[in-house]
Parts: structure tokens; C-alpha cells; sequence
């Protein structure tokens, strides 16, 4: 009997948009099970320079009522220590096209441990399908996310 597979994902995912939608379900397509990390306020304020629209509960709540992800983590309180890779032990960690620093970190962190987890990284949205890309309201239907 097979062992099913996580992907494990990082984001902020303030405003779920297509794109985001987009990646999510690429993301679970490569496995069984998604789990999400999701950024912490502070982070976001001190790498993105902003304050994220919705607080790290609220966007944790939102992206749990979407159905994208089986299950939502609120990512390490102490950035690049990597604890959620312990805890949720992924087959696959799926980075979106603009998380090249991440990619960096994780990669050095893993070969630091000489764990063999996948990296795979995703291409962007396909530009036709970007037009739809409004935020995504829990309960609601949305059209235009492939």
C-alpha cells in the first residue's frame, strides 16, 4: 500500500487571488495531502515592508475555509529555523515562481541535514488566465482561475 505524499507550501496568501489559487492547486496536484506554512504578521511587515491586509488568523481562517489546503500552519515564530519541515515531515516542498531567497534558505538548511526532500518550483499563472484575478471571499463562487 502506498504512503501518501505532502506537499508542503509557504506564502503570505493575504489576498487569495487566482494566482494563488492557481499555485495551491498545482501545489496539491503533486500529492495527497497540502499542507500550507502561512507567514506570520511579523515577517510579512519586516520582509515585504507591509502590513498585511487581513491579520495571520484571519488569512489562516480564510485559506482553510477555501478548501485549497488540508490542513493550515502559522508559519515558525523564528524565521529559517524550518521546525514546520520537522513537524509536518513533506515529500515535496512547492515554491512559487518569486520565492528565489526561500528557495536559496531551504535548499542550504536541507543540505545542512542531508534530508531528501523534493524541491519543485511552480511557473507563474499563464498570462490568459490572470484576468480573474479578484480576490477569493469564502462561500462565494469565482470563475477565472483555470
Amino acid at each position: 500500500m502506498r504512503t501518501p505524499k505532502t506537499v508542503l507550501v509557504f506564502g503570505t496568501l493575504d489576498v487569495l487571488h487566482a494566482g494563488h489559487r492557481y499555485f495551491l492547486r498545482r501545489a496539491k496536484s503533486l500529492g495527497d495531502r497540502l499542507a500550507v506554512s502561512l507567514s506570520r504578521d511579523d515577517f510579512v511587515r519586516s520582509f515585504k515592508g507591509k502590513i498585511p491586509r487581513y491579520n495571520e488568523n484571519e488569512r489562516r481562517l480564510r485559506l482553510e475555509a477555501s478548501g485549497l489546503a488540508d490542513v493550515v500552519y502559522l508559519s515558525d515564530s523564528v524565521p529559517g529555523s524550518y521546525d514546520i519541515l520537522v513537524k509536518t515531515r513533506p515529500d515535496i516542498v512547492c515554491l512559487g515562481y518569486d520565492q528565489d531567497e526561500l528557495e536559496e534558505n531551504l535548499r542550504s538548511w536541507l543540505q545542512a541535514r542531508r534530508w531528501g526532500i523534493r524541491l519543485v518550483r511552480l511557473e507563474r499563472k499563464p498570462e490568459r488566465d490572470r484576468e480573474g484575478s479578484k480576490e477569493f471571499t469564502p462561500g462565494s463562487r469565482s470563475s477565472g482561475d483555470a
